[in-house]
């Protein structure tokens, strides 16, 4: 016969094996980062890690090198054309620049109005 302290014991498993049981807990949001400028991250995971200069990207990508210096500075976006050039160059696609320049210009926008 089972003594109130072990009764309360295999309670507090569950089935036999089970382990004990918990409340189900809410889950966790993830925190999101702010996200970088497009330019930025252009320029530390591309340009800098391949050893390609601001003149040679422009003059492969066929735009001024005063566009892609303000494109690294934050002072200019990726358009629908630079994204294009950007994704033709580096093999990949244009959506994915084209979603760094949307996720910075939200963040931008929920700053100015505070959300």
């Amino acid at each position: 016969m089972m003594t109130m302290a072990a009764r309360s014991k295999t309670a507090a498993r569950g089935p036999a094996g089970a382990g004990p049981t918990r409340t189900p807990r809410a889950p966790r949001l993830a925190t999101r980062r702010a996200p970088v400028h497009p330019g930025y991250f252009l320029d530390t995971r591309f340009l800098k890690p391949l050893g390609i200069t601001q003149q040679a990207l422009a003059t492969s990508l066929g735009i001024s090198r005063r566009r892609v210096n303000e494109l690294i500075r934050g002072h200019r976006g990726i358009t629908a054309d630079t994204a294009v050039r950007l994704a033709r160059y580096f093999g990949n696609e244009a959506t994915f620049w084209m979603q760094l320049q949307c996720d910075w210009d939200l963040h931008e926008a929920a700053k100015r109005l505070k959300f």
